[in-house]
Parts: structure tokens; C-alpha cells; sequence
């Protein structure tokens, strides 16, 4: 028996998946701490480290179809790049898999959210995060991962956002003049009520400085006077009750040259592993 540390624990054949996950190796509009295009790689090889059983939801991997495609192959200019993202999780969509990305930076959610718009077009997107990222552009790039949630909303308007903390002026004035669902808290009951009401399908992006650094460390911007990972598990848990409009998810900003002993990897790991039990169909 040999375990391949460069896939998630339990990873199937494509064919009789009806989940893929991918990794994209993407970090270069990180604006302060580089580091994520290696989180994907951490994340896999610190996912052996979990059971395959979650008590919470009393499923185990074992019964869900999924497979790990690995790293995608990058190479020329950010447009390029993002194009190449695109196309490869279109590609994965057309054979009616979901779709989940392990980052890399949060600049990478873009292009994925453009292939999903192709297939689904009413999608609200929910983003657990730090910051606003509603930036037009910063330092020159309008495709900087501090725009990323800007360029989201001008393509897939129904966009709502939790644990938010951080944000320069401009970004706290257009949430407020365009009405965006912009929270600071973590989901709540009533918040449920109103996604339920959409009857739209899910895509989640789950940033990790979402939490306290105290419990996630290893990312590129962190932010102090954030939430635990207990408090993030309790309210991604919320979740089952829409849980079969979730059509994709990523996991994003998990820089493992700035981690301490993998807490950050394992942790995001975790939620990788309770978001597909969550998901996955038996």
C-alpha cells in the first residue's frame, strides 16, 4: 500500500467522480506575504493527516466520488493564465462535475466564477474573508486579488460577503451605495432564510485570513480581530440546509512558507474535507 501525498486523502479515478479537485498555483499579485501557489501542495499532503469520517456530518470520504487532478499547468501572462483557469474548469463542468480549487491567491476566484457564469446563470456567490477585496484595481492591476470581489460583482451581481473586517474607504462606499450583502459576522439564521429564498445555485469562496491569525498564520495578508476556526466550522455547517444548491467551492490564500507547524493547512484541509462530505453524492 503507498499513499501519493500529492492528492487528497482518498482520491478516486476521474471517470466515476462527480467532484475534481484542482489546484492552481497562482500567487502574483500577492501584495504583501507571497507564498499561496505552494498552498495547494500543503493542503494535499496534510489532508493523511485527517480521518476520513466527520462526526459533525456522519459521512466519511469513503462514500464520495471524488477525484484530485493535481496542479494546473500556468505559464504566460495573467490574462493568459487566468484564461488557461477558465478553460480548465469549464472543461471539468461540461463533463457535469463540481468543481473544487485549492489556491493560490484569491485573484484566481475570478475566472473561475466567468467559467461557472457559462453554466450557471443565476449564481449567488458567498465569500468568507477579511477583507472587501472590492478594490477597482490596486497598485495598477485590475485583476489583483484585492479586486477580485469588484470584478465578480460586475459579472454575477448576487454576491454576498461574511466576516468582512477590512477594506479601504472606496471599497466600504461602493458595498454601501450598490447595496452589496456585506456582513462582519459569520452566517446567520436569517441569512440562511434569505439564501434559501434566492433558490439560486452556490458557489462558495473561502478565503483563510477569514480567520484570526492566531488560527491561520500561514497567509499572505492577515488580519488581527478575526474568527476561530471553531466559529468558521459552525457557520460553514449552516450550510446543510442548502447544501444541494452548492455546485463548486475554493479555498483560497493558504501560504505554507508563512504557516507554523501546518496549522493553517490542516485547518483549511478540514474544511475541504467537511465542505465535500457536504456536497458529494454517495
Amino acid at each position: 500500500m503507498f499513499i501519493d501525498f500529492s492528492k487528497f486523502m482518498l482520491s478516486k479515478d476521474y471517470e466515476s467522480s462527480n467532484i475534481a479537485i484542482v489546484s492552481i498555483p497562482y500567487d502574483e499579485t500577492s501584495s504583501f506575504k507571497p507564498g499561496s501557489r505552494e498552498g495547494g501542495l500543503s493542503i494535499r499532503r496534510v489532508s493523511w493527516g485527517l480521518e476520513s469520517y466527520s462526526p459533525e456530518l456522519e459521512r466519511d470520504l469513503n462514500d464520495i466520488n471524488f477525484c484530485d487532478l493535481g496542479d494546473l499547468d500556468l505559464y504566460g501572462s495573467q490574462e493568459e493564465k487566468f484564461k488557461m483557469i477558465k478553460e480548465a474548469v469549464k472543461s471539468i463542468l461540461s463533463d457535469g462535475k463540481k468543481v473544487i480549487s485549492l489556491g493560490g491567491e484569491h485573484s484566481i476566484t475570478y475566472p473561475i466564477v466567468e467559467a461557472y457564469k457559462e453554466f450557471y446563470k443565476d449564481l449567488v456567490v458567498i465569500q468568507f474573508d477579511a477583507h472587501c477585496d472590492l478594490r477597482d484595481e490596486y497598485l495598477g492591476n485590475p485583476l489583483s486579488h484585492a479586486c477580485v470581489m469588484r470584478r465578480i460583482y460586475e459579472i454575477n451581481k448576487e454576491i454576498m460577503q461574511f466576516g468582512i473586517r477590512s477594506g479601504d474607504k472606496e471599497e466600504w462606499i461602493f458595498a454601501k451605495k450598490h447595496n452589496i450583502y456585506l456582513k462582519r459576522r459569520l452566517l446567520s439564521e436569517e441569512d440562511i432564510k434569505y439564501i434559501k429564498e434566492l433558490n439560486k445555485p452556490i458557489y462558495l469562496t473561502i478565503d483563510i485570513d477569514v480567520l484570526d491569525p492566531a488560527y491561520a498564520p500561514g497567509t499572505g495578508t492577515p488580519e488581527p480581530c478575526g474568527f476561530s476556526s471553531r466559529e468558521l466550522f459552525n457557520s460553514l455547517y449552516m450550510l446543510k440546509e442548502v447544501s444541494d444548491k452548492i455546485v463548486g467551492f475554493d479555498v483560497v490564500e493558504v501560504s505554507p512558507p508563512n504557516d507554523v507547524n501546518d496549522i493553517t493547512s490542516i485547518t483549511a484541509a478540514k474544511i475541504v474535507r467537511e465542505l465535500l462530505l457536504m456536497i458529494g453524492i454517495e
